[in-house]
C-alpha cells in the first residue's frame, strides 16, 4: 500500500508540473524514431516477460519533428508500457511512424482484449481505469494516458485510440521539423 500511494504522489506530482506554465522545456528538433526505439529497448524485459512479438514499422530515415524529446520519451514509454500490459501473453506489440501532410504519425498497438467502446471516450480522463480484469496489473492509478494526453495537449498535438477485433491502437502525431 506504500508503494502504491507513493507512485501516486509521485504522478501527482508530475503532473502538477505538467500542467504549470513552464512545463514544456524548449521545442527542439530530434528524432522520434530513434526515441520510440530507445524506449522500446529498455522495455525489452517486459516485453521478453509476456512472451511478446515485436512489429516495428519505422522509416530508414530520421524523422525529424519540433518538440520536447523528454516529454516525447514519456509518451512513448507509457503507451508502450500499457500496450504490454494488456497484450494477451504470446500477443504481439506494434510501432509504426509514418509522415503525411506535415505531420509525424506515431501508432502503438498490441493484440489482446479490446476497450469497450463506451469506455473509449474517458480513458484519457484523470484517474480512469477501464475493467481491470483486461490487466494483470493491478496497481496503477489511473494516470498514464491522461499524463500521455496532457503533454501531447502542450505541444499542440492529437491522441486517437482505436480497439477492436482484438486490437487496439493508439496514434499520436508531431510536428515535422
Amino acid at each position: 500500500e506504500t508503494r502504491r500511494l507513493s507512485r501516486l504522489v509521485q504522478r501527482m506530482l508530475e503532473l502538477s508540473r505538467l500542467q504549470s506554465d513552464e512545463a514544456m522545456g524548449v521545442q527542439v528538433q530530434f528524432d522520434v524514431g530513434e526515441i520510440a526505439l530507445r524506449v522500446l529497448v529498455s522495455l525489452e524485459t517486459k516485453i521478453t516477460a509476456r512472451g511478446l512479438d515485436v512489429d516495428t514499422k519505422l522509416p530508414d530515415a530520421p524523422v525529424f519533428v519540433w518538440g520536447e524529446p523528454d516529454a516525447v520519451t514519456q509518451v512513448c514509454y507509457n503507451l508502450l508500457d500499457n500496450a504490454i500490459k494488456f497484450s494477451c501473453p504470446g500477443g504481439t506489440l506494434g510501432i509504426s511512424i509514418t509522415t503525411k501532410a506535415g505531420k509525424a504519425y506515431v501508432a502503438v498497438r498490441n493484440s489482446g482484449e479490446t476497450i469497450p467502446q463506451e469506455q473509449l471516450d474517458f480513458i484519457f480522463d484523470r484517474f480512469h481505469k477501464t475493467d481491470s480484469s483486461r490487466s494483470e496489473d493491478r496497481e496503477g492509478v489511473g494516470l498514464g494516458l491522461y499524463i500521455v494526453k496532457t503533454i501531447l495537449n502542450a505541444h499542440r498535438e492529437n491522441i486517437s485510440v482505436t480497439s477492436k477485433d482484438g486490437v487496439t491502437e493508439f496514434t499520436f502525431t508531431l510536428t515535422l521539423a
